[in-house]
């Protein structure tokens, strides 16, 4: 029933008002709880720890539960860690990342492959495949943008693979950028074939690796106005670098906040570091 203005009573306003605060406090209490499952399907501390004695995570999503992910895990001698970022946040970025993560698990774990890009082409036909319907139906095909990098302790070599992601490394103050291709996963895809390259790079000694979502440079300072950028969190890693893994965490932990300040925060943030 619609009323006018003069009609409205206060007691019809209370009860207004006491409904959107049930419904909105049902929704949060079941986006905390879904945050809750989405730590549960992330690696957890002890699947790093088994795998790599110095590393960090800084996870942030903006909306309680996000669509930023990370995934490690071991395939004979090479030592596998990604980081993504699927489109939107909130409970869609959540319902995607949980996607990716199954993907991850089905393709690095349970196919062969010879080359890291081999799974970013996989998880590609996985992701189009999902979205078939829809694109069929004209709706948007949502994305995602990984990096995901295979380590061999052996031989210190490194494979990585990109879609629409960087990895950092940082040797001897150096800091190296390889770039990934320039699509996602899923998406529109224009492209006649779609094949993700694969870097290859064998490693020196106390090199410190990151890979991170867009978040973190793309955060709006409440004094600035300003996004971070790119730049910026290059020399902040630089700068860092040379400190503990652990004690860069709390560093960049700090940075961020310091920067965001009072603003709300832009979107997911993910970022992973770590030193071989």
């Amino acid at each position: 029933m619609d009323y006018t203005e003069e009609e409205i009573t206060y007691t019809e306003l209370h009860t207004e008002y006491v409904k959107l605060y049930k419904n909105n406090k049902g929704l949060i209490d079941s986006m905390h709880y879904a945050a809750f499952v989405q730590q549960g399907i992330l690696p957890q501390e002890r699947h790093f720890k088994r795998l790599f004695s110095d590393y960090f995570i800084l996870y942030k999503p903006q909306s309680i539960i996000g669509g930023d992910l990370y995934w490690v895990g071991q395939k004979g001698n090479f030592k596998i860690f990604a980081v993504g970022d699927c489109t939107g946040h909130g409970i869609s970025g959540a319902m995607l990342s949980v996607l990716a993560l199954s993907f991850l698990n089905y393709i690095v774990l349970g196919k062969d492959f010879t080359h890291i890009g081999e799974v970013l082409d996989e998880m590609d036909k996985k992701w189009l495949e999902t979205f078939q319907q829809g694109i069929e139906l004209g709706y948007n095909n949502d994305w995602m943008e990984i990096g995901i990098c295979a380590y061999n302790a052996d031989t210190r070599e490194l494979q990585y693979a990109g879609a629409f992601s960087k990895l950092t490394y940082i040797v001897e103050g150096e800091l190296i950028e390889l770039v990934g291709n320039k699509y996602p996963i899923g998406g529109w895809q224009l492209e006649k074939e779609r094949k993700f390259k694969t870097h290859q790079i064998t490693l020196p000694k106390n090199t410190t690796l990151y890979l991170s979502s867009d978040g973190f440079k793309d955060q709006f300072g409440y004094e600035s106005g300003k996004r971070y950028g790119s730049r910026r969190l290059k020399e902040f890693l630089k700068r860092v670098v040379k400190l503990p893994v652990s004690d860069q965490k709390i560093i960049a932990e700090k940075e961020f906040a310091s920067w965001k300040s009072i603003e709300e925060q832009t979107d997911d943030v993910c970022l992973m570091s770590i030193k071989f």
